[in-house]
């Protein structure tokens, strides 16, 4: 009998033809391999199995690489992406498709799990089993024909039909999903709208722990320092984090894929809940690898081909959007929108009542609701009824039952015999995937009364700002990462690297008589204006409010600021600056936008002070075009009043 510590040269060793069967039941499937091909008695069944998955060069077809996750190395070699020792059944399977495979064939004949799996690799591997049995064709009965219950239970408690792509919208305050977020929704044949709150979803994240401090998060999500891991989680659990915790808009994309591929997608879903990858918060991220496992349905044509250092969740849905995999999005609401909805159907009066209600207590509008006809009652408690509840889940995200103004509040509901009339929720004009590209690359001339004048060319690898065209993206937030811009000094006849934001971020939401958000925003940046100025790094933090009567008329704003500033042509190099800054956000016709922005500095403990005053036109002239228009006035301690003009265009891809 072979033992771990009986291993020798194959060359230098008789075996048995029952030899590679004891490896295998050992959980040594490379010994097996290695004493199945050196057995001298001629067809033992894995020697037959291995030498026609050889002669088909299964290892090198791209549903085996699709499988096991492998992509294009160096020196035309091949990496799995998987990060868990024990997805492969082979020590070199994570950088030998060959040895993956062998391995596996060979694993799939033990009867006893390898730790720390709990079952077998036949019953945990279903999808390479599935498929490695198709190809083999009639040998293929020369494979065990093992039960696995658990595969089976999963299956039928399933009863997968469809799978829906779901995409909550970008959500700024939250790092991991600041450019929004996908999952899969696995649909019954034949299902309401509303049952469907109850089926499952697929998620992929990064499993963070909870006492793990703002920096080695940031640290961690930016250099893989997470295991993402997929989980099989109920669909309204999602839905309700996403769409009542945090405010978030939802899109489904039912996904058009063949039964068979359905199921392919589950089986291999089935495999990869034991395992993990290293996450990436702008690369190998949630959306990066939900295209991974629907992968494995369109092996030829890999969907994960044109991400590298950064996977943009709505850029996912354009790839299957473009090749036909998905059907156009359906709009899911979010609870503040359907709040703002039942709000603007009531009269001012009884929006008067209902906030006096969210206040005082319900018995403070009593009187006033018992002189209201049923209906009047029905929608300044439905108002309230929603408004409480959400109330419930921003404050607690584990929250099950009602609080006691909620249960008072559908009491008095549950007393009229009126159902609640037809809520009309406006949505969006255009879904996410028909914005424009999240990649920008910018032209622009920029005119100076106290410098010289350039012409600057700048790159943005994502996302959006709120000069960009807006169809398509939130009007409340705007991201930015790693913009470049070099540009060519006109006098000197000289390039230089004019500046580099590292990230910025914005979140203007107004404030209304029920939701009073916090607007924020937070840049990151290097600056230098000029061939021969010293250049000057700043991190900015505002917060402040937002006010806007309604959606079509101007958003105003105003932040208190401050800013710490490594300043190398100053002699006190780092400073602390604090102001205050104001302006209005509008976009009076589709298409164009106009902002108004001032502000004031003053260096804390120094005599430095700024102030400056900008106004700009954005203009949309196609999804993927924009011509920017800027005018500014800029006041420091140590310059004159510097007048600035600039003209751009912005491409996006």
């Amino acid at each position: 009998m072979i033992t771990y510590t009986d291993r020798i040269n194959a060359a230098d060793q008789q075996y048995t033809a029952d030899d590679w069967m004891t490896a295998s039941d050992e959980g040594d499937y490379n010994l097996a391999v290695e004493v199945a091909t050196a057995t001298p008695q001629a067809g033992n069944v894995l020697q037959k199995l291995l030498a026609r998955a050889h002669s088909l060069n299964l290892a090198e077809t791209s549903q085996w690489r699709a499988l096991l996750h492998y992509k294009p190395t160096l020196g035309k070699r091949w990496k799995s992406q998987v990060d868990a020792p024990h997805f492969f059944l082979s020590k070199r399977g994570q950088n030998s498709p060959e040895a993956e495979l062998d391995a596996t064939l060979a694993a799939f004949f033990s009867s006893r799990a390898k730790a720390p799996l709990r079952l077998i690799a036949y019953c945990r591997f279903v999808a390479r089993r599935d498929w490695i049995m198709a190809q083999l064709g009639e040998l293929a009965t020369l494979l065990p024909d093992k039960e696995c219950p658990e595969y089976q239970r999963y299956v039928d408690y399933l009863q997968a039909h469809t799978l829906t792509l779901v995409f909550p919208t970008a959500h700024p305050n939250s790092p991991s999903s600041a450019f929004g977020h996908t999952l899969l929704r696995i649909d019954k044949k034949d299902q309401r709208a509303e049952s469907r709150l109850l089926n499952m979803s697929i998620n992929f994240a990064a499993e963070v722990p909870e006492e793990v401090s703002s920096t080695a998060y940031a640290i961690n999500g930016l250099a893989g320092g997470f295991p993402g891991k997929f989980r099989l989680l109920p669909y309204h659990i999602k839905l309700r984090e996403y769409g009542q915790i945090e405010n978030r808009d939802t899109w489904e994309y039912p996904l058009k894929l063949e039964q068979a591929q359905v199921d392919l997608v589950l089986s291999h879903a089935y495999e990869m809940l034991i395992s993990h990858f290293d996450y990436f918060f702008f690369s190998e991220n949630c959306s990066y690898h939900l295209l991974s496992l629907l992968e494995v349905a369109f092996p030829d044509k890999p969907l994960t081909e044109n991400f590298g250092l950064w996977t943009i969740p709505v850029d996912t849905i354009r790839i299957l959007r473009e090749r036909n995999l998905a059907d156009a999005g359906v709009f899911v609401p979010s609870s503040i929108r359907t709040l703002k909805a039942r709000q603007s159907a009531l009269t001012k009066e009884d929006n008067t009542l209902s906030l006096k209600a969210l206040n005082n207590g319900l018995d403070s509008i009593g009187p006033e609701l018992d002189g209201m006809t049923d209906e009047r009652q029905a929608a300044i408690l439905d108002l309230l009824s929603d408004y409480e509840r959400y109330r419930r889940l921003k404050s607690d995200r584990g929250a099950q039952s009602s609080s006691d103004t909620e249960r008072s509040v559908l009491s008095r509901r549950s007393k009229l015999a009126v159902q609640s009339g037809q809520l009309t929720v406006p949505k969006p004009e255009t879904p996410p995937d028909s914005g424009h590209g999240t990649s920008r690359l910018g032209l622009s001339y920029h005119y100076s009364r106290q410098r010289s004048n350039q012409t600057e060319i700048s790159v943005r690898p994502a996302y959006h700002d709120f000069r960009d065209p807006s169809a398509a993206y939130d009007a409340k937030a705007a991201i930015q990462l790693g913009l470049v811009g070099i540009a060519y000094d006109h006098d000197e006849d000289e390039a230089f690297l004019r500046r580099l934001t590292i990230v910025s971020i914005e979140s203007i939401e107004p404030r209304g008589s029920f939701i009073k958000p916090i607007s924020w925003h937070t840049n990151l940046g290097w600056e230098r204006p000029s061939p021969e100025s010293r250049h000057e790094i700043t991190f900015n933090v505002g917060a402040g409010v937002a006010y806007q009567r309604t959606l079509s008329s101007p958003k105003f704003f105003t932040f208190a600021e401050s800013d710490l500033v490594d300043a190398t042509a100053y002699s006190d190099r780092r400073q602390l600056r604090l102001g205050a800054s104001a302006g209005l956000h509008w976009e009076p016709v589709k298409g164009i936008r106009f902002g108004l922005e001032m502000g004031a500095r003053r260096q804390i403990g120094g005599d430095f002070h700024q102030s400056e005053a900008e106004s700009w036109l954005a203009l949309a002239l196609g999804k993927n075009l924009s011509m920017n228009l800027d005018l500014s006035l800029i006041k420091t301690s140590d310059l004159e009043t510097d007048r600035l003009a600039s003209i751009g265009l912005r491409f996006y891809h």
